[in-house]
């Protein structure tokens, strides 16, 4: 506001108020007098001249009005409104809502100065009577009611433009700062003002007539002017408490207008302290309150909308993904069946291994016994070889018993040549039982290396045993060869039987050497018997791994088929997400496009 809108708007006031009281309440005042106490013409221009002082100079009062309301609206002048802080915003919007109230006092201290300086100056012209003086008593209930309410109404209604401003609207105030006149005062005020004055003048003029002081006929044209006056007097009385409502009413509708076209930026402005006023207040911070409530939900279902489209597309990625985890458990189910089948037949063959092992441990046993009954034989061969030696050591002393002996030694050749023989097929079978237990072996695999070495050394042990078996036939064959030329020539008995003597001496070393290889066959075999031994538990545990491998992978492709069902059920949960998702971003978008009514 500039210091031009500033002096414009106190003109504008004081002179309405001053109309009031000029206009409406002096002469009323006047002609209450001028009618109550019979005056006559003279009379009455004494008083109407008394009275015309007296406004005058009453008019003092007005002007320190009009200064201190122009020091007031001066904090509005832009260069003094920006070095006011906000508290001291507050205080210049407090007291200009304040003002009307506190304008009370002027009029009441006008009035009060000038009924009885009216009084005293009329003395000057004639002494009044005391029925000519008795209306001065009555008229502060007959001017300051009703010149109370116009003042106030008035005053509110032109400084209502000043807190309409941009500037005093946004501020705000606290309730305790606020000198509340409630719309129930100013009603009952404004009736109780309108019915206390027909009632005081009437009522007056009925006791001057009944007691005798005046004739009515008398005042005719003073008492009609008085009725006027209290009409006009009353009729703005009731327009300015009107306007007043009014004025708060509108500006509520025009707020409420506004919000139902969805405009939250409004700031209704505070231009009285009455219930609508202070409710103007309340409205303000309702919709503030209400616009970020808006803003909030604005702001939230963008998120929401955004988040939507977030979760459609992370639902959408999902079901593709659980689409593809459907085909891996199925690829999976089909790997864990092959594999279920591979340890089964894995299984078949183990069990397969085993009763081969377990015949091949049933064969060595075989062999065991005969291994034995061939160190037997050796032995026997080893007493008859070292008889023969005896025989033939006694046989250069004893050339008669020759025939016996040789006899006795064709029978033990041909005993040690059945022997050979017994041998001979021996090492045969062992040739065979190797190179069958070299083929178990291989065909065992990484298991049946160590069998393969002791194959291996039974092979060797049965060529060895083979080639001493020849040994001895050839020696045998010598043995008869010799005994056939001892009987044919008996001149040589003693060459012969020294010969003999060597030959036995060989053949004992020789059947040494093979019980001593018979020995080792024994030993060696019984490390195969425990060989097999450990082969026949490597194979019961690889069977039984192969069984535990089955189940297990049984239980695996169960545990598939469930989590390929988890996965199509999840597939559906999936598709319905996406649906609800779909939903949620349509429910979103339109969330937003109704929130977007409201303007904030």
């Amino acid at each position: 506001m500039t210091r031009g809108e500033s002096r414009k708007l106190r003109w504008r006031l004081t002179l309405g108020l001053e109309l009031l009281t000029s206009i409406l309440a002096v002469p009323l005042a006047v002609l209450f007098i001028i009618a109550a106490g019979a005056y006559d013409f003279n009379k009455a221009i004494a008083l109407i001249g008394s009275s015309t002082v007296v406004l005058t100079t009453s008019y003092i009062v007005p002007t320190i009005r009009f200064l201190y309301l122009g020091r007031l609206l001066s904090n509005l002048e832009p260069n003094n409104w920006e070095k006011l802080n906000t508290k001291g915003k507050v205080e210049v919007k407090k007291k200009l809502l304040n003002f009307p109230l506190f304008n009370t006092a002027f009029y009441i201290v006008q009035w009060s100065y000038g009924i009885p300086a009216a009084w005293k100056l009329m003395h000057f012209f004639f002494i009044p009577e005391f029925f000519e003086s008795a209306p001065f008593l009555l008229l502060p209930l007959i001017i300051y009611p009703p010149l109370g309410i116009s003042h106030f109404f008035l005053t509110e209604s032109v400084l209502s433009e000043v807190l309409e401003s941009d500037r005093l609207n946004g501020l705000p105030l606290e309730e305790k700062d606020i000198r509340k006149v409630s719309i129930f005062a100013r009603i009952i005020s404004t009736i109780a003002s309108i019915s206390l004055l027909p009632v005081v003048i009437f009522g007056y003029l009925l006791v001057e007539e009944t007691s005798g002081w005046l004739k009515l006929g008398d005042v005719t044209l003073a008492l009609s002017l008085t009725i006027l006056f209290m009409v006009i007097t009353l009729t703005i009385s009731s327009y300015l408490l009107a306007s007043s409502i009014r004025r708060n009413s509108k500006n509520m509708m025009n707020a409420f207008t506004e919000m139902s076209q969805g405009e939250l930026d409004i700031l209704l402005p505070m231009v009285s302290t009455d219930e609508l006023g202070r409710s103007s207040k309340m409205l303000n911070d309702f919709v503030k309150r209400l616009r970020i409530v808006v803003k909030t939900v604005i702001k939230e279902s963008e998120k929401l909308s955004q988040s939507s489209k977030v979760l459609e597309e992370k639902t959408k990625d999902l079901s593709i993904k659980m689409q593809e985890q459907a085909a891996s458990t199925e690829q999976m189910s089909s790997g864990v069946e092959e594999i279920a089948a591979s340890i089964q037949s894995t299984s078949s063959r183990a069990e397969s291994q085993s009763d081969t092992v377990k015949q091949a441990s049933a064969s060595l046993a075989e062999l065991e016994d005969r291994i034995r009954n061939v160190h037997t034989s050796l032995m026997d061969t080893k007493n008859d070889a070292e008889r023969m030696r005896l025989e033939t050591s006694n046989g250069e002393s004893a050339l008669q018993s020759t025939r016996d002996a040789m006899a006795e030694i064709e029978s033990n050749t041909a005993k040690m040549e059945a022997s050979v023989n017994v041998i001979h097929e021996i090492t045969d079978r062992i040739g065979l039982l190797s190179l069958n237990a070299a083929i178990e072996a291989a065909r065992a695999g990484e298991a049946g290396k160590g069998f393969a070495v002791v194959a291996q050394e039974i092979s060797k042990l049965g060529e060895q045993t083979q080639e001493n078996a020849k040994r001895i036939r050839a020696t045998l064959a010598e043995a008869v060869k010799a005994t056939n030329s001892g009987r044919e020539v008996l001149g040589n008995t003693e060459v012969a039987f020294r010969r003999i003597g060597d030959t036995a001496q060989n053949t004992s070393e020789r059947i040494l050497q093979v019980s001593s290889l018979s020995e080792s066959q024994l030993v060696a075999s019984a490390q195969v018997k425990n060989a097999f031994s450990e082969l026949i538990r490597s194979a019961e545990e690889i069977r039984n791994h192969t069984k535990e491998q089955s189940q297990t992978s049984l239980e695996f492709s169960k545990t598939i088929g469930s989590i390929s069902e988890a996965t199509e059920f999840l597939n559906g949960i999936v598709n319905d997400i996406d649906s609800l998702a779909e939903k949620l971003a349509h429910q979103a978008s339109s969330l937003k496009k109704e929130v977007e009514f409201f303007k904030t």
